[in-house]
């Protein structure tokens, strides 16, 4: 059963973050859509904190789906898009926020363009800061290597260099490969024809996966450079400090491998292996001629990543 008529569903997936919903709701609250109906609902993947009632006290105009079980980044998003019919969807995760303006700007892209059917904003971190994680070129075996190569440091002097995440900070919109899924606008129309997130996927690659599926249906990715969210990152998973850079390189060699084969997923870990071990060898030189601790931990979490490249892909 579908909830009432909106125009736009917000869809945030929350697990253990109890203490970040309120920032994130308060900023839809505050920056929603001027001119569109909306809903909130929020889908909590079985936390432990106390977030389902929270949610249900402090804030009662929230649709909340409480799963049993945590049931992946993936599939709570489109629980929440299958029991809504609105035009649009906006996932926003737990640690994202929105700004003044950006929202509607972001909603121009769908006006502008009728084959627009993802649209993500320019963030940035809590201090303001560029994040290059936003967006970036479709995964290929080159813009892999390119980033791996640790190339696309050149790519503002030489844009055929770009890799797999914006080289730059702009302010220019533009159709990139993929945007990601912590700020994501979708146009449902585009949904209906290309599907929802991959249920297969528990977490990281999904929004790749979707924005690559777009592109190949003839839809539009925007990168909206024009307007700019908040993104801390990482919130869900601060706790346990290097498991999600392991899970997002073995689900990255996971749709890797699905998408282009046995053979060129192989080359990549290859890559990987050439890449992190090189930075890995750096860090420890800068570590032991500096006495640079830090350099030393980037090192080890480097080394890590040589490990995780050698596993298999289905791993």
């Amino acid at each position: 059963m579908t909830m009432s008529p909106a125009d736009l569903t917000v869809v945030v997936v929350n697990w253990n973050t109890v203490e970040l919903l309120d920032d994130c709701l308060q900023s839809v609250v505050d920056h929603g859509p001027k001119d569109l109906r909306s809903e909130v609902v929020v889908v909590d993947n079985a936390s432990t904190d106390d977030s389902v009632e929270h949610l249900t006290t402090r804030w009662p105009s929230v649709r909340v789906i409480s799963n049993a079980e945590n049931v992946g980044f993936c599939r709570a998003n489109n629980q929440a898009i299958r029991l809504t019919d609105s035009r649009y969807v906006l996932l926003l995760n737990t640690d994202a926020r929105l700004t003044a303006g950006c929202l509607d700007a972001m909603l121009g892209y769908f006006d502008r363009d009728p084959r627009a059917a993802v649209v993500g904003p320019r963030l940035v971190y809590g201090d303001g800061s560029f994040q290059r994680w936003t967006a970036g070129r479709s995964l290929s075996l080159r813009s892999c290597a390119m980033y791996l190569l640790g190339l696309d440091h050149l790519a503002g002097r030489y844009p055929a260099l770009s890799g797999m995440y914006l080289p730059y900070d702009t302010d220019e919109p533009f159709t990139p490969g993929w945007v990601t899924s912590a700020v994501m606008l979708l146009r449902r129309q585009a949904l209906d024809e290309v599907g929802l997130l991959d249920e297969s996927i528990f977490v990281y690659m999904d929004d790749v996966d979707l924005c690559q599926r777009a592109t190949d249906a003839d839809w539009n990715v925007w990168y909206a450079a024009d307007s700019t969210a908040v993104h801390f990152m990482g919130a869900s998973s601060r706790r346990d400090p290097g498991v999600a850079s392991a899970e997002a390189l073995r689900a990255l060699n996971r749709w890797y491998e699905r998408r282009h084969g046995r053979r060129s997923a192989r080359a990549v870990r290859a890559l990987e292996t050439v890449g992190f071990g090189s930075r890995a060898a750096l860090c420890a030189v800068n570590g032991r001629i500096f006495h640079d601790d830090a350099a030393r931990g980037r090192g080890r979490a480097h080394w890590t990543r040589v490990k995780l490249s050698m596993e298999p892909a289905d791993a």
